[in-house]
């Protein structure tokens, strides 16, 4: 099992592939580096107890924006928001309290069910990395919100990575867009070879229709976006 999660967050899913004897092989296809902004978004990230909601969309934000704001939250009003339960625990490790957390499968959609239909007036900050989905911003402003964003990481290729040839990959665990570009990036040479013979497991529906769109012949579709999630696809698609 490829796993291509960043180098700082293999360590757990690999641990779990292993404990269900699957063979797991380190290979990030995603290194995440320092925003290019830094100094405007430590500006905003000292101002986050203005906002009525905080909202962290990963763990890495969590890290980074904690790393970033150089001084201790003081939320005292403030509802704290996370996308899924890995980040709720990230943000409980730096001491914050989670009050909204999105249900499975812990994307955009079902943590947009956790607000009210109408927020007029209301303020919230949305940290994030730069780019990725527009959804949350769009929906929120839709029901009347006032929304910012604080990209406090970008995601780059990484500078350096293993050679990995001539190892058979039975499946490739993929929990981005980005992460499976990257990868055929990486592994031009075997782009071919890996979309018709190796399983992709993806974390949603939408990295699916990517994966099926660059050719990709096996697809499976982790039924949360969690390394639980991942693990059950791989173990139940060995089973039949």
């Amino acid at each position: 099992v490829l796993v291509t999660r960043p180098a700082h967050q293999s360590a757990n899913l690999c641990k779990r592939l292993g404990e269900q004897g699957f063979q797991a092989i380190r290979f990030p296809t995603i290194e995440i580096q320092d925003a290019s902004h830094q100094a405007s978004v430590k500006r905003k990230l000292q101002l986050s107890g203005e906002y009525d909601y905080l909202i962290f969309v990963s763990a890495n934000a969590v890290l980074r924006a904690d790393k970033l704001i150089d001084q201790p939250w003081s939320l005292s009003s403030t509802t704290v928001v996370a996308i899924g339960p890995q980040t709720a625990a990230t943000l409980n490790g730096i001491g914050l309290t989670t009050r909204i957390i999105a249900d499975k499968p812990f994307d955009s959609e079902q943590l947009l069910k956790q607000f009210p239909k109408h927020l007029t007036g209301q303020r919230a900050l949305i940290i994030k990395g730069e780019g990725g989905r527009d959804l949350l911003n769009e929906q929120l402003r839709q029901r009347g919100m006032l929304v910012d964003h604080a990209d406090v990481y970008k995601r780059g290729l990484p500078t350096s990575s293993d050679d990995i040839s001539n190892i058979p990959l039975h499946y490739i665990t993929i929990t981005s867009q980005l992460a499976l570009e990257n990868l055929f990036l990486l592994l031009q040479p075997r782009a071919d070879e890996l979309k018709l013979q190796s399983t992709f497991v993806v974390f949603s529906q939408r990295i699916a229709e990517l994966a099926k769109a660059l050719g990709c012949q096996r697809i499976l579709i982790s039924p949360e976006a969690s390394d639980p999630g991942l693990i059950s696809a791989i173990a139940e698609s060995t089973q039949r």
